[in-house]
């Protein structure tokens, strides 16, 4: 029995068989996958878990015997809403980065390598959604906003794009 208990996320020696990262790199698949998986600790290649602030449910649901830990989620279905990028600034190596910019596409840049056995999953979540808000139907009514169908409709929804982002550090 340890003496200790390690609270790392990641492992102390790095192995071999690791993607290597190119954060210069122009795009996801010349910079490479980033992978934080906790069931394969040779395929790691960064530090963190994946699902970030949902890593605790995880791991609550796998204690609980709910979810095997080895469950990998199915990733059909998840090409993102709306088109967001490339930017120029996403392939700057001197910039910090605070999230994965092609976090969004793993499927799209890395489904072979999924299909692979490779344990790459998406640190962002595009979807779009229309959000009713009553108090605009006051505001259209009264004349102070026009629906222009495209972000506001005539029932008073607005049509919002929205992200959700686990963040991915890399300090040059």
């Amino acid at each position: 029995m340890a003496s200790h208990i390690v609270l790392t996320s990641h492992p102390r020696n790095r192995s071999a068989q690791h993607q290597p990262i190119d954060w210069g790199a122009p795009d996801a698949r010349s910079r490479g996958p980033l992978i934080a998986s906790l069931s394969q600790p040779a395929q790691r290649n960064v530090i963190g878990t994946h699902s970030g602030a949902y890593s605790l449910y995880r791991a609550l649901a796998v204690a609980a015997g709910n979810l095997q830990a080895s469950h990998r989620p199915d990733l059909s279905n998840t090409t993102p809403a709306a088109v967001i990028g490339p930017h120029p600034q996403w392939h700057d190596p001197h910039r910090i980065v605070s999230l994965d910019p092609w976090g969004h596409r793993v499927t799209e840049d890395f489904g072979h390598l999924i299909a692979a056995g490779l344990d790459i999953r998406p640190t962002i979540a595009v979807t779009r959604a229309h959000i009713n808000m009553p108090e605009l139907l006051g505001a259209i009514a009264a004349g102070r906003l026009i629906p222009d169908g495209d972000l506001l409709t005539a029932n008073g929804d607005v049509k919002v794009t929205k992200a959700a982002i686990d963040p991915v550090w890399y300090l040059p």
